[in-house]
């Protein structure tokens, strides 16, 4: 399924920029993502979700395919596979900046492969969660925006200085941020998810109350 979001911030497109494509600094700002590692030019970590009180967590990493300093352009490839083995995601982010010289506006096109409990929310329900996720998301980034002297690259982000070789020779370095909390999809989506529950729970009571029925 594909997603679109769009944003914008008053921000330079410059600053915009340096900001969105440096992944150790951005990472606190993504809902539930934990960034834990940086092997070579791929960053590993953990997203966890949940729904109410049922508690999901996946194994992710994350790559640029493409980045177009020029162009403002750069697709990311993100693939995560659930720690119980049961199910994961795959997806291909595209995101472009434009700027009318005082604003810049993101568009960010996610091609997004789903399978397992989550999958089973079907494409409304993961648009809705995705442009809240979105909105959370850029609070974070205009907070980061307004630090004045937040330095790039990575830099004061909790990077560990134990720089060590992976099992494949690429360069491993160990990343320490905040535990990240996670998304809870019924609370994000509050309604939609309510109403997509609430015609199951009917059937699940009134089979219920026939099987007592019986029993009695």
């Amino acid at each position: 399924m594909e997603l679109t979001n769009e944003f914008e911030v008053e921000a330079s497109i410059d600053k915009v920029w340096q900001l969105l494509t440096d992944v150790e600094r951005i990472a606190p700002c993504i809902p539930g993502f934990e960034l834990k590692e940086i092997v070579g030019e791929e960053y590993r970590g953990t997203m966890s979700v949940k729904v109410g009180a049922v508690g999901m967590k996946y194994d992710c990493k994350v790559a640029f395919v493409e980045r177009d300093d020029a162009g403002y352009r750069a697709v990311m490839s993100a693939a995560g596979r659930d720690t119980r083995g049961q199910g994961g995601l795959t997806s291909t982010i595209t995101s472009t900046l434009t700027t009318d010289g005082v604003r810049t506006k993101a568009a960010v096109v996610t091609d997004l492969m789903v399978t397992g409990r989550i999958g089973q929310f079907g494409r409304s329900i993961l648009a809705e969660v995705s442009n809240r996720l979105v909105g959370q998301f850029v609070s974070c980034l205009e907070s980061k925006l307004l630090e004045a002297d937040a330095p790039a690259g990575g830099a004061g982000a909790g990077v560990d200085a134990d720089v060590v070789p992976a099992t494949d020779g690429a360069e491993r370095r160990s990343v320490s941020h905040a535990s990240a909390q996670p998304v809870d999809l019924l609370a994000v989506t509050g309604k939609p998810l309510l109403k997509l529950l609430t015609p199951l729970l009917g059937v699940v009571a009134l089979v219920m109350m026939v099987i007592r029925r019986r029993r009695s």
